[in-house]
C-alpha cells in the first residue's frame, strides 16, 4: 500500500468504523470485506485486526477453523506465523546490542568460530551480526536443496522428526552467493547461525530471553513457542485442500524445526500488539528501531524497499512489515509509520496467496465501503538483480 492511499482513505475513515472504546469484535465493514476475499481466494479461515494509534484494535475472523470438524474461525487459536517470527528474532538480538551484550560488527566467529559447522560456511570469516540480521551474509538457503528435500521425505516416511538448527544449515552450499555485506538474499539458515550467535553470547536459550525480555513484558501471551513437534491449540492448515494436521496432532514438516527462522504461533491480535510496540518504542529504543530500518543492503534499482534487520522497509520507512509462510497457512502484516496504524491477516490456507492485497482491500473497504479488486493469487515479485539475490521482496517469503 502506498502513502497516497493511506492519505486518500485516512485514520478518520477507520475512526468511523471503530468507534471510541472499540476492541470490536467483527465490525461489519471488516467483517463483510473478510468474507468476500475468503470467498474469492478459497480460503477456508480468513482473519484481520486493525491497531489504531490510541491502542484500540478493531477484528473480525470469518470461515473455518476446521473444516472436517466445521469448527468456526475465532480471534484467539493459534496458527504458526511462519517468517513473521523474524522480527521477534531482531528485536531481541538489538536489545542485546542496546544491553551491550552483542554488537552489531561483531565477528559472528567470535560467538561461533569453534564450531565446526560454522568454519564450514562460505564468508565465515567475515559475516557480521549485521549481516545475519539483513540476509546480506552471501549465504545460500536450505528449502530448495535436494539433500533437505530427501530428508523431509525420509522424516515424512518415518511420521516426523525434529531437524536440528546445525543440520538445516549443513544444507547449504559451500560457496558464497555474493561477499558478506554485498548483497541480498534470504535465508533462513542464516537466521538460524543467528540464533546460535544469541545463545552463544547471552548463554542463555533463545525461546527463554524471548519470554523474558518480549512476551511477557508486553503482555502477549497468545504467542506460541514452537519448541514441540505437537502444537497445542492451533488451528489445522489447508496445502492444496489437504488437511496438514495427522490424527497425532503430527505434520510433515516437524514445526520444532523453524526455531529462529521463524518458531511462534501467533494471531493478528497479537501480531499488531507487538508491531505497535516496536513502532512506539516500547520494546527497543527508537534509536534502535531507526537502525532497523535503515540498515541492509540496497538494490539502486528498487530505491523505494529493501530488508532491514528482520523487516521488510518501503519508502524509506513510511511503511514496513513481514509476510510468512508455515505448510497449510499464510500470514501478514504492515505498520504504517504515518498514521499509526497497523494492519494483521492470517488464513489457514497455503500457496501463491497476494497477502498485501489483502491488506490493500482491508483498508479501502474501511475507508470508503467499496473493497478494491484482488490481483488474483499471485504473489507481488519484484525481484533484485540475479547475481545479488535468490528470492523476492515481497514480504511473503517464509
Amino acid at each position: 500500500m502506498t502513502r497516497r492511499l493511506l492519505s486518500r482513505y485516512g485514520v478518520a475513515a477507520f475512526l468511523i468504523a471503530a468507534p471510541p472504546g472499540a476492541s470490536a469484535e467483527g465490525p461489519a465493514e471488516l467483517t463483510a470485506v473478510l468474507e468476500q476475499t475468503r470467498t474469492e481466494l478459497k480460503m477456508p479461515g480468513l482473519r484481520a485486526a486493525v491497531r489504531f494509534p490510541d491502542g484500540r484494535i478493531v477484528r473480525a475472523a470469518v470461515g473455518l477453523a476446521d473444516r472436517e470438524a466445521n469448527i468456526p474461525l475465532d480471534h484467539a487459536v493459534g496458527m504458526p506465523g511462519g517468517s513473521t517470527g523474524k522480527t521477534f528474532v531482531a528485536a531481541l538480538t538489538m536489545l542485546l546490542v542496546e544491553d551491550g551484550v552483542l554488537s552489531l560488527d561483531d565477528p559472528a566467529s567470535k560467538w561461533l568460530g569453534d564450531r565446526d559447522w560454522y568454519r564450514r560456511l562460505p564468508n565465515a570469516d567475515a559475516i557480521r551480526v549485521r549481516h545475519l540480521l539483513s540476509h546480506s551474509a552471501g549465504l545460500g538457503d536450505y528449502p530448495g536443496t535436494m539433500r533437505f528435500r530427501i530428508g523431509m521425505v525420509w522424516r515424512a516416511i518415518r511420521r516426523g522428526g525434529r531437524f536440528e538448527p546445525e543440520e538445516l544449515i549443513g544444507f547449504i552450499g559451500r560457496k558464497p552467493r555474493y561477499p558478506a555485506g554485498g548483497g541480498y538474499a534470504y535465508t533462513d539458515a542464516g537466521y538460524l547461525v543467528l540464533g546460535r550467535v544469541i545463545e552463544a553470547a547471552a548463554g542463555r536459550a533463545y525461546y527463554d530471553l524471548l519470554r523474558e525480555r518480549i512476551l511477557e513484558p508486553h503482555g502477549l501471551d497468545g504467542i506460541g513457542l514452537q519448541d514441540r513437534s505437537v502444537l497445542p491449540d492451533i488451528t489445522p492448515g489447508y496445502t492444496m485442500g489437504a488437511r496438514n494436521l495427522r490424527d497425532d496432532g503430527t505434520m510433515k514438516f516437524d514445526p520444532s524445526s523453524e526455531w529462529t527462522g521463524g518458531g511462534l504461533t501467533t494471531n493478528p491480535t497479537m501480531l499488531v500488539e507487538f508491531y505497535g510496540a516496536l513502532a512506539e518504542g516500547r520494546i527497543v529504543q527508537p534509536a534502535t528501531l531507526a537502525a532497523m530500518l535503515e540498515s541492509g543492503w540496497r538494490d539502486p534499482r528498487t530505491p523505494d524497499r529493501h530488508y532491514g534487520f528482520g523487516l521488510f522497509v518501503y519508502d524509506g520507512g513510511a511503511s514496513f512489515g513481514h509476510g510468512g509462510l508455515w505448510p497449510g497457512y499464510r500470514t501478514h502484516v504492515r505498520h504504517y509509520a504515518e498514521p499509526g496504524i497497523t494492519v494483521a491477516v492470517q488464513t489457514n490456507r497455503d500457496g501463491r496467496l497476494d497477502m498485501q492485497a489483502v491488506v490493500d482491500r482491508i483498508v479501502s473497504s474501511l475507508g470508503e465501503g467499496e473493497p478494491l479488486p484482488l490481483p488474483g493469487e499471485m504473489i507481488r515479485n519484484v525481484r533484485l538483480p540475479a547475481a545479488h539475490s535468490a528470492t523476492t521482496l515481497s514480504g511473503d517469503r517464509p
